[in-house]
């Protein structure tokens, strides 16, 4: 029960923008969740590294997720954001469909207690960036993808549990490639309920700034930078249904508006 458990909620205890973990869900089995994000900030980090006051900016984000296994060895993924809007005070809103992604993760080897994978995933421009004059954008209007390398394992039986992941993000349309990255550390309290602790950024290989006037709030731009960090908890309703929360702090920040971000979800997994 334990080790469902760690299988079946890690796969989505990501945000932003992917589910990470190296856990293969397993021929037949498949999980879906629907989140919802939400961040609200008076503060713009520039294309440089800078931080300065902007009117209030908020957004809202409803982004769904389903991983299915094809096999004991092979998980295929599709992601993106159903609904993506943001505001700033004084300016207007916008919103919209956001970018879709798609992909499969391959099992590579499992030695217990460690398991290592490989994730590819293609990021498709369905999102519009010039939504709000092109200030509120849905989408980055380029076409993306990244290929991450996993391992993780279990500790204690399965009561602890650790993964990280790392790998390169590509972006399209002259927009800069970097470094993708993301871990856990999660503690199963019961079989109910579990307490983890997130990090998770991307940092371009690139980091100066192309253009100073080219500040992006929604992240989407060239050079966005960051690096998010914060604790979440899950709880598992029964069998098949369960919910989680997350805080997520932000540094490391350039071409993006940092900020507190709040995340809730339901889960579904059989």
């Amino acid at each position: 029960m334990r080790r469902t458990v760690v299988c079946c909620l890690l796969i989505g205890c990501v945000g932003s923008t992917a589910e990470a973990g190296p856990w293969i869900m397993g021929k037949g089995h498949l999980y879906a969740n629907v989140k919802y994000s939400f961040l609200h900030t008076t503060t713009l980090a520039t294309p440089d590294g800078q931080k300065v006051e902007i009117p209030e900016f908020s957004l809202n984000q409803l982004p769904s997720y389903l991983t299915s296994g094809l096999s004991d060895r092979l998980d295929v993924i599709v992601d993106g954001a159903v609904v993506h809007e943001s505001s700033i005070e004084e300016f207007g809103s916008a919103s919209g469909v956001g970018d879709t992604r798609c992909g499969a993760q391959v099992k590579l080897a499992e030695k217990s207690p460690w398991i290592f994978s490989l994730k590819g995933i293609v990021q498709a421009p369905t999102g519009d960036p010039t939504k709000g004059q092109g200030v509120l954008p849905t989408g980055s209007g380029a076409w993306e993808g990244r290929l991450l390398f996993s391992a993780g394992r279990t500790i204690a039986g399965g009561l602890l549990y650790a993964y990280g992941e790392a790998g390169h993000q590509f972006r399209g349309e002259n927009l800069r490639d970097g470094f993708a990255y993301e871990a856990q550390v999660g503690f199963n309290a019961t079989d109910r309920l579990v307490f983890a602790f997130n990090l998770r950024g991307v940092q371009p290989y690139d980091s100066e700034p192309a253009d100073l006037s080219a500040g992006s709030a929604a992240g989407l731009g060239d050079g966005t930078t960051y690096t998010n960090f914060g604790p979440s908890v899950i709880v598992k309703l029964n069998q098949n249904w369960s919910v989680q929360f997350e805080l997520d702090g932000m540094a490391n920040t350039r071409n993006i508006a940092p900020g507190t971000v709040f995340r809730s979800s339901i889960a579904y997994s059989r």
